[in-house]
């Protein structure tokens, strides 16, 4: 054979080495589950570094029918491969718009989602919880996408759990039999159940698994750091914006409404009805009446003072990260028309701030109107808000965690204030949800939303410092963020509250003597929450 002929010949077989390797290189992203095989796909386009996927991944049964309303139900393994290169379907929300990524809602939602490094072995593994106030989100929605996070070198999974009605029905029947109703906690339990068995043949460690979350998000590892506080799996938890413990309509009174609507019992049978129909026609219903459905203190699975709880060691003995935003209240009281009166004392009483038996003369002291802090009663409503449902309870926690427990806490409060982040501009502080994007390093997002502004390169650096301080939280948590200027937090030193968001290199010193000096007041009320709603729906009648 001539030089020229045997150098086609190599030139052939290396083309056809290289074709064979593109060809089969998709079977490498085939992944054995206890739930079936699963293929995955490559990210070449997203990181710096290509990314392993593998989406919309079922852990658990559909959730319809005679499956409604019960614990999620294991899966029988699958034996032909299931495509996982897109988002499965957002779970029924309780809204008109549940936000992005839940265009295609379904009952069969119980979906995880795994994103790895490419030669993935025994890393960390972070599993995140969206907010959406227990009735709407999934975990599809663009700017929770954990790429950047993988990237950082962790397995980043998120997955869906049942919201309002479906997740949270409230129903009398349920309740005689003894079962917990906080269905969407028992899918969070088997989506981190199905990690822990299955993480390893992605490249994580079972035994380096993080909760966490955002707003109720977080509120939801609260709730599990409780109810598994004996065999929680998890070794560290994530806490960002919790709320605490919101109040409940009367046993029955919400889901009576629904079965009214579709001619189903009051009473004995009513959830065997209601199974009957379809979930369409329930949701259907759900939005025309505006019923509301919550997570149920049934002292099973949730209970009333999460503080108390902590204090008494029950709770996970694990490290925790956890904190707030500046403005926490704003966003939330801008459709309150109390919250825009000359004084307070409407707002109050509220089913906005849903703190009724507090008392009007000491939140006048503790809010003062007009005054530096609070120029208007619409500041002072979102300051209420903001410490009675989320600055105290991160403070209680945190507290309560160190020096009952000895356990290390990292918390941090989040002052970032940008005009290009909401439409409402720089007036509405550190919002709600404003840190999400810069914690998940989707910061590329800022500029897909209102009023269309791109991130600056201040805001890239900030967000490059927190996505590098929490998966360090998430592969070490007890050595921590190990951010410039971020201690462990000490009740006992002021300046052990990072304040992130301002400096581009480290967190500043905040003081949390004083951020937190309201919460001398709401921690004299805060045990006897969350309370129920009267008869007639609000706290004025």
């Amino acid at each position: 054979m001539t030089s020229q002929g045997t150098q086609l010949v190599l030139l052939l077989y290396i083309f056809f080495c290289a074709g064979f390797v593109l060809t089969a290189a998709p079977v490498n992203l085939v992944v054995k589950t206890t739930t079936g095989p699963v293929q995955g796909y490559l990210d070449s386009n997203t990181t710096t570094i290509p990314l392993k996927k593998w989406l919309g991944i079922p852990f658990a049964q559909d959730t319809s029918g005679q499956n409604r309303w019960k614990p999620p139900q294991p899966l029988r393994p699958a034996v032909e491969i299931f495509n996982a290169s897109t988002y499965g379907p957002a779970c029924l929300q309780g809204r008109a718009d549940g936000g992005n990524g839940t265009a295609i809602q379904s009952e069969d939602c119980l979906r995880i989602n795994i994103i790895a490094p490419p030669n993935a072995k025994n890393l960390p593994v972070y599993i995140y919880a969206y907010g959406g106030g227990f009735d709407s989100g999934a975990s599809s929605d663009p700017k929770i996408d954990g790429s950047y996070l993988a990237a950082k070198g962790i397995v980043f999974a998120s997955y869906n759990y049942r919201l309002s009605l479906f997740g949270f029905p409230h129903a009398s029947e349920i309740a005689e039999e003894g079962r917990t109703q906080n269905l969407g906690l028992l899918d969070t339990r088997a989506a981190v159940e199905w990690l822990q068995i299955n993480v390893e043949r992605f490249g994580g460690d079972p035994k380096k698994i993080t909760l966490g979350g955002e707003s109720v998000g977080a509120e939801m590892t609260n709730f599990y750091l409780s109810a598994y506080a004996r065999d929680p799996i998890i070794r560290a938890a994530v806490m960002q914006s919790a709320d605490t413990a919101q109040p409940m309509w009367p046993l029955g009174d919400q889901i009576g409404k629904i079965a009214a609507n579709l001619d189903c019992p009051l009473g004995r049978g009513q959830i065997g009805c209601l199974r009957t129909k379809t979930g369409a026609e329930l949701k259907q219903v759900l939005l025309a009446t505006g019923t509301q459905f919550q997570p149920v203190t049934d002292n099973i699975t949730v209970w009333k003072d999460y503080v108390a709880q902590t204090k008494r060691g029950h709770t996970a003995r694990v490290p925790l990260l956890i904190g707030t935003n500046k403005d926490e209240g704003t966003l939330i009281v801008e459709g309150e028309p109390t919250a825009y009166l000359p004084d307070i004392i409407q707002y109050t009483k509220s089913n906005n701030l849903n703190f009724p038996f507090a008392s009007l003369s000491k939140l006048q002291e503790n809010y003062p109107v007009p005054s530096s802090d609070f120029p208007t009663a619409y500041n002072a409503s979102a300051g209420m808000w903001r410490d009675a449902h989320m600055l105290c309870l991160a403070s209680n926690l945190a507290t309560q965690r160190t020096t009952a427990l000895n356990l290390p806490v990292w918390r941090y409060r989040f002052d970032h204030v940008a005009n290009n982040l909401n439409s409402r501009g720089v007036r509405i502080g550190a919002f709600h949800g404003s840190d999400i994007r810069f914690v998940m390093g989707q910061w590329r997002t800022i500029v897909l939303s209102p009023p269309f502004v791109p991130a600056t390169p201040a805001q890239i650096a900030i967000s490059d410092l927190m996505v590098t301080a929490w998966t360090n939280f998430i592969k070490d948590p007890q050595q921590g963020p190990r951010t410039p200027g971020w201690k462990k937090f000490d009740p006992k030193d002021t300046t052990s509250l990072a304040i992130l968001g301002i400096s581009t290199t480290k967190a500043d010193a905040g003081d949390h003597f004083t951020a937190d000096r309201s919460c001398a007041y709401w921690n004299t009320i805060l045990p006897i929450y969350p309370q129920t709603f009267p008869k007639c729906g609000n706290w004025t009648c």
